[in-house]
């Protein structure tokens, strides 16, 4: 697909990743294995046309929160102008914005990696993130032979020190207010991460569920975060995955999880915690071939379900879910394949979305 991005008034702002390929903008010591990340993908995602007419879509090549919050008349430039060609425009938000709803043109459709169901808007995508494949990169294949199911999570589950977790308490507190004045349907989905993962965490460690946890006080992902060394980090968590047969996949600050990509691309089965998620691509994925779906309804029933399940699987089962968990984030969840068919007018379900004329 052929973009255009409107250089007049363009802000000076940090590019979207979606678009690190096409300019290969520096990335921050400080944002620890993003480089490792983004190396993997060196063709572009989309082909940069020189003229508007050329191109298949108008884009903004920044997040799109960012453009919105503070440079909204270059945004409603590249609005007008796209609507004058009758081209649609190619919005990018990779955030941790889940609770804001954006107000959209009709001919506008963003693309963002994290959403609530219920706030989720007609000319909005869902995009999985960028993670590193596992498989590939560190070796990791479908388990043969006997075993014993055992649950794995490694990875920001505790706080720091009373004042943080007071601290976030209160701030838990007060979003719920603010989302019951605004009448929000589900105001218990919008609860961080950190708090669904203790208590899942909890469950299925005292409700006699085999589990490998490695519990840490901190994001490793940002090395103003990390107290340890990132290599030692990073291989705790890499091991942590290999050995486990099913990963606990909770949210993180956004509503959805890197940890559930990267779960599939290393041929282990999703434990996902469904708090009003969207994934990408569900109209065409058949995602609980592949994971165990626990709804944050559910989550007191965690460790009962996790049994039940495992009591259902032979050894043959458990491999053939694992091969299809791999083929299945080879197939559609990597970023380049991901908007290869997402943007193929035959195989996409948003085809009548992004193709036919607002």
């Amino acid at each position: 697909m052929q973009v255009y991005i409107e250089q007049q008034g363009i802000p000076d702002l940090p590019f979207s990743l979606v678009f690190w390929p096409n300019y290969k903008s520096p990335i921050k010591e400080s944002r620890l294995f993003l480089r490792d990340i983004m190396e993997q993908y060196q063709e572009p995602f989309f082909t940069i046309a020189q003229t508007p007419e050329k191109a298949d879509f108008f884009a903004i090549p920044f997040e799109f929160f960012d453009v919105f919050d503070h440079h909204s008349a270059y945004l409603e430039k590249v609005y007008t102008t796209a609507r004058s060609l009758n081209k649609k425009v190619l919005l990018f938000d990779y955030t941790d914005h889940a609770d804001r709803v954006p107000e959209l043109p009709s001919h506008a459709v963003l693309f963002r990696v994290s959403v609530y169901r219920h706030h989720k808007l007609p000319n909005e995508i869902v995009m999985p993130y960028f993670v590193e494949h596992f498989g590939r990169r560190y070796g990791i294949t479908p388990k043969t032979g006997e075993r014993t199911i055992t649950v794995g999570y490694c990875g920001y589950s505790q706080f720091k020190n009373s004042i943080r977790k007071w601290r976030a308490y209160g701030k838990h507190i007060l979003q719920r207010l603010i989302l019951w004045l605004r009448f929000d349907r589900n105001p218990s989905v919008h609860t961080r991460g950190i708090f669904w993962r203790q208590r899942a965490m909890r469950l299925l460690q005292t409700n006699g569920v085999s589990c490998r946890f490695i519990v840490r006080p901190f994001y490793s992902g940002h090395r103003m975060s990390v107290t340890l060394d990132a290599s030692d980090i990073r291989r705790e968590y890499v091991e942590n995955l290999r050995l486990c047969d099913i990963a606990l996949c909770v949210r993180g600050d956004a509503n959805a999880s890197q940890r559930f990509f990267e779960t599939l691309s290393a041929s282990r089965i999703p434990l996902f915690l469904d708090t009003d998620c969207v994934l990408p691509l569900e109209e065409r994925i058949d995602y609980n071939r592949v994971l165990l779906r626990i709804s944050w309804k559910e989550l007191p029933r965690i460790a009962k379900r996790v049994r039940d399940w495992q009591g259902t699987l032979s050894d043959e089962k458990m491999l053939k879910i694992e091969q299809e968990a791999r083929e299945i984030y080879d197939t559609y969840l990597r970023l380049d394949r991901f908007f290869s068919v997402t943007f193929d007018r035959e195989m996409s379900p948003y085809a009548k979305l992004l193709f036919k004329s607002s």
